[in-house]
């Protein structure tokens, strides 16, 4: 029979030679295959067990049907929890299971073409990956009309953005300029001589949606259910303190660092990722005091500079604003707190800004304390504050009328004309 740890180490193994970083193999060994061990070890074996590897990812089902786990979580244990079982069969590690989830294929020839127009964009990775959506779109689309690249023309382009519209009603701007890409790349290297301007297509905004913020109520009740469901209750309490205390952006809360706050001066410095300028923010001491109960009493040993850091190995600086979605559902969840449509994160942003309007804070000071380099962006916070949005809607009454057919009108009735 075959140890479950050995098992586990096999399959380790064989993901290393496939490719994975040490860093996912790390993050893997300890999130995932870790706990499926320690379920061994609990049931009082060592060696690997079919029927404990079934009763286990039964037991995350049940977690991920409560709501407890993502489905991204989950998946993970039935992925591994299956190639375990092929090398304990086998001796070999299956990797069928992962399964290839693109919508759009292209043929390998233009999916070649795709990868070099994308290299030389100089884009990052992330946005590498939303023109290449594009992309495979536009030469499926292309495949069912011609049989070779030579044939590509103007017209390809044009009839296809109707096309891509139906797919991506409210981001046809990142469509627009992965054809622009596109277009430069088959124009550059000879494989066609596309003359249409799509800057002549303007893209229609989306509609501006006007979503609820959280009320100080919500956020005392989300922080109520920290301590009892949180693997990391003291880091989780801070971020949300300091998003609805300071309102910085996700991402700037997740690149935060310690050279960044003067706890003397109470308050924090940076340089803002979206727009790159600087910005000062005062801290109170509750949230100064979190963030500090984090540093000192749970924060993990890393030589990560920064403050907030995944709550699993690798101890590293938490990369997207999907976890602390995450987060902030769960605990809305176990607080009660009614699911409203695109409320997120980023709410609490909005709750900041809502709760500076509701004090009636001028919107220019409520401009620079969120770091918005155009007042206008102001008007999503300001919508929740029926004082300040009724100034806007006063009537004339109070002014006096003493030219033109008004004046004319007020005269008729009696008033008094000057």
């Amino acid at each position: 029979m075959l140890k479950i740890q050995d098992a586990v180490d096999g399959v380790i193994n064989a993901m290393r030679l496939r490719g994975c970083t040490e860093s996912t193999l790390l993050h893997n060994r300890w999130s995932v295959y870790a706990l499926i061990v320690n379920y061994h070890h609990k049931h009082g074996t060592d060696y690997c067990s079919d029927n404990l590897l079934q009763r286990f990812c039964q037991k995350q089902k049940e977690r991920y049907e409560q709501g407890k786990v993502s489905r991204k979580y989950y998946r993970g244990f039935v992925t591994a929890t299956f190639r375990i079982r092929s090398y304990m069969n086998t001796g070999e590690v299956d990797f069928s299971i992962v399964k290839d989830t693109k919508a759009y294929k292209p043929s390998a020839e233009y999916q070649k073409l795709i990868d070099s127009a994308l290299k030389e964009t100089g884009v990052s990775q992330d946005h590498k990956y939303k023109l290449s959506i594009v992309m495979r779109q536009f030469f499926c689309y292309y495949e069912r009309k011609h049989e070779s690249i030579d044939e590509i023309s103007d017209r390809d382009f044009i009839e296809f953005i109707p096309v891509a519209a139906k797919k991506n009603p409210h981001n046809m701007n990142c469509v627009l300029r992965s054809l622009r890409y596109l277009i430069q790349y088959l124009n550059e290297h000879g494989l066609a001589k596309i003359k249409v301007d799509l800057k002549v297509f303007n893209p229609k905004a989306p509609p501006h949606r006007l979503i609820a913020p959280f009320t100080q109520d919500d956020i005392s009740a989300m922080l109520k259910v920290v301590d009892d469901n949180s693997q990391t209750p003291k880091r989780d309490t801070a971020i949300i303190l300091l998003a609805f205390n300071s309102g910085l952006r996700c991402a700037d809360i997740r690149n935060l660092q310690l050279h960044n706050i003067d706890w003397k001066k109470e308050e924090l410095r940076i340089v803002q990722k979206k727009t790159g300028t600087s910005l000062s923010a005062p801290l109170n001491g509750k949230t100064l005091n979190a963030i500090a109960t984090y540093i000192l009493e749970e924060r993990p040993k890393s030589d990560d500079p920064h403050i907030f850091l995944r709550a699993r190995p690798p101890y590293v600086a938490i990369k997207s604003t999907s976890p602390l979605d995450y987060m902030v559902d769960k605990y809305c969840r176990l607080a009660s707190i009614d699911k409203l449509e695109y409320r997120s994160f980023h709410s609490l942003r909005r709750a900041f800004g809502t709760e500076l309007a509701v004090a009636e804070v001028p919107i220019t000071s409520i401009s620079q304390m969120l770091g918005h380099r155009d007042m206008g962006a102001d008007k999503a916070y300001l919508s929740f504050n029926n004082t300040q949005t009724s100034l806007c809607a006063s009537d004339f009454s109070e002014v006096p009328i003493t030219k033109g057919v008004y004046a004319i009108c007020n005269f008729a009735k009696g008033g008094e004309q000057t």
